[in-house]
């Protein structure tokens, strides 16, 4: 074991008010709140056997050819490369270690690409449109949901049968295997709609948030709650678990620790109890059914004899996972509703599709709160792991990927080991910044001081705490998203598919691929993917010129 020193060393005890200007008042000496140091000699030799060891394990790894009989998808909702790093040495920091040695659970796999986020009409993108094209294998544009480029966003009008595209939830259902939803967000909200509404706005989760006249002139688009219970595929989904209770029936009650969303928070304008109608269309089934609505519920389910499973567990998001610890609330973690997930979709013989979104991440950036980001995504590490725990390679393949980035930095020349949510260093003003700050957001907090425009003199403890907002260079009151590329790991059959840097629909078909469903159910062994029927005759071309320029290049 490596021998860990733990320094303390206080900072500073400054409040958090806005200090005078620089040359008014200055910050004391920067000393590292706390630091974690190995003890390890790391010299030549050290460095020279870790990149063997990691040689031998790279030379070990063999590509598996097996069918997928099971797929699961992990998508961690904003998580930008930076918060796998800025997390990874957190996760090390919450054991003791400096953590940049350390890695994230998912990050040993052995396969590991590219995904490119922009959108058919944005560089940077919504969480709507990329889940369309992970999930559907589609490009679509900004905020419409399960529709193909044609459909323009907030009208209606434009959607028809000929431009809906369905997900590979839908493909897993054709191909007779169980499939399952589950987010740490409300159900209707962007990733988990994507596997089976079509709008032309991500916003129309219940029918309190549609326009009038949208309800008028498109009767036929339902809201996403409704699409989930009435229309397939969302009605045949075996398990749906996140929150949105709100958003299904007219009358659910606020609570202090289960809020109504204040913006976007409504009551049902149609009367309907979705939960309801859920319920008496799996009894005229006659199929094993359970509705939860705490975790004491979802531990009450007998996994291995129900069939169809709706855990709604808040009004809106789930509570932060700080938040569920903090208060001992009756709330499942990602990592509980993965477990009862998987034990329920594995009672299938043909196997199953599932999705689980580690939504959270995306909405502490927004606010521009990277401690809760990083626990969140901490959290969404365990799930993965618990999974991995759970499930065979042979048959299992494992991805996880992001959906976009957001513009969070690690910054500032912070020594190794220094904790990754305190401060890095004084700036020129000579106040502390912190390591990890955004390019805009709510955290911008530049005050004009006389004739000075000064920063807050944070101290470290306030740094650290959860509701610390980092600073941002330009003021917004929701962070914006990032176009970075983000990562995908995959491990399982088929996993040496993702490879090197993809375009993000390409998630989609090569899930598929390794399963032998959709639109790759013959022929997806053959070693070339042959071109499937339904491409228009512009494809072709396409591919074969796709194939063919690699190859004038390199003479």
């Amino acid at each position: 074991m490596v021998a860990l020193v733990v320094v303390m060393v206080i900072l500073s005890t400054t409040t958090t008010s806005v200090s005078a200007a620089p040359s008014e008042k200055k910050a004391p000496p920067l000393f590292y709140a706390r630091r974690f140091k190995s003890t390890n000699l790391e010299d030549q030799q050290y460095w020279n056997d870790l990149a063997r060891a990691e040689l031998e394990r790279a030379n070990s790894v063999k590509p598996n050819h097996n069918i997928a009989k099971n797929v699961i998808l992990f998508l961690g909702d904003g998580m930008s490369i930076p918060t796998l790093t800025a997390s990874r040495i957190y996760k090390g920091q919450q054991h003791g270690a400096g953590g940049e040695e350390g890695s994230l659970f998912f990050e040993n796999f052995p396969h590991v690409g590219l995904s490119k986020t922009y959108n058919v009409d944005k560089q940077v993108s919504d969480s709507a449109s990329t889940a369309t094209a992970y999930l559907t294998g589609v490009k679509t544009n900004y905020k419409t949901l399960g529709v193909d480029g044609s459909v323009r966003y907030q009208d209606c009008t434009t959607i028809n049968d000929k431009n809906k595209v369905y997900s590979i939830v839908k493909w897993a259902q054709d191909a007779g295997k169980r499939t399952g939803v589950v987010t740490s967000t409300r159900v209707t909200h962007a990733t988990p709609a994507a596997t089976y509404a079509h709008v032309a706005d991500r916003d129309w989760e219940s029918d309190c948030h549609i326009p009038e006249e949208d309800k008028t002139r498109c009767s036929h688009v339902l809201d996403i709650a409704s699409q989930l219970v009435k229309e397939e595929p969302g009605k045949s989904i075996n398990v749906v678990m996140g929150g949105g209770y709100h958003y299904f029936v007219p009358n659910a009650t606020e609570t202090e620790f289960d809020p109504f969303d204040e913006e976007w928070g409504c009551d049902r304008e149609d009367g309907q109890d979705l939960v309801e109608v859920w319920k008496q269309q799996k009894k005229a089934e006659g199929v094993n059914w359970a509705v939860a609505r705490t975790l004491s519920d979802l531990q009450k389910v007998d996994t291995t004899n129900t069939e169809f499973l709706l855990g709604l567990f808040a009004n809106d998001h789930l509570q932060y996972e700080y938040f569920k610890r903090e208060n001992a609330l009756d709330v499942p973690t990602l990592a509980e509703m993965t477990q009862a997930a998987i034990h329920m979709l594995q009672q299938e013989d043909k196997g199953y599709f599932l999705l689980v979104e580690g939504g959270r991440i995306d909405h502490a950036h927004h606010d521009t709160i990277a401690h809760r980001a990083l626990d969140e995504t901490m959290a969404f590490d365990q799930a993965i792991e618990l999974a991995y725990n759970m499930t065979n390679q042979k048959d299992t393949l494992i991805v996880v990927t992001a959906d976009h980035a957001h513009t969070m930095s690690i910054s500032g020349y912070p020594s190794r080991g220094q904790e990754i949510v305190g401060l890095a260093a004084l700036g020129d003003d000579d106040l502390p910044y912190t390591t990890l700050m955004y390019a805009n957001g709510p955290g911008y907090n530049y005050q004009v001081v006389g004739d000075h425009v000064a920063r807050p003199n944070i101290s470290d403890d306030v740094s650290k705490s959860w509701d610390y907002t980092q600073l941002a260079a330009v003021p917004r009151n929701s962070e914006t998203h990032g176009g970075d590329d983000v990562a995908i790991y995959a491990v399982g059959p088929m996993a040496h598919l993702f490879h090197t840097l993809h375009e993000q629909n390409y998630i989609a078909h090569a899930m598929a691929n390794s399963a032998c469903m959709g639109n790759y159910t013959k022929n997806c062994r053959s070693g070339a993917v042959a071109v499937h029927s339904s491409l228009s005759a512009l494809t072709f071309p396409s591919l074969l010129l796709s194939t063919l320029l690699p190859m004038w290049l390199r003479h």
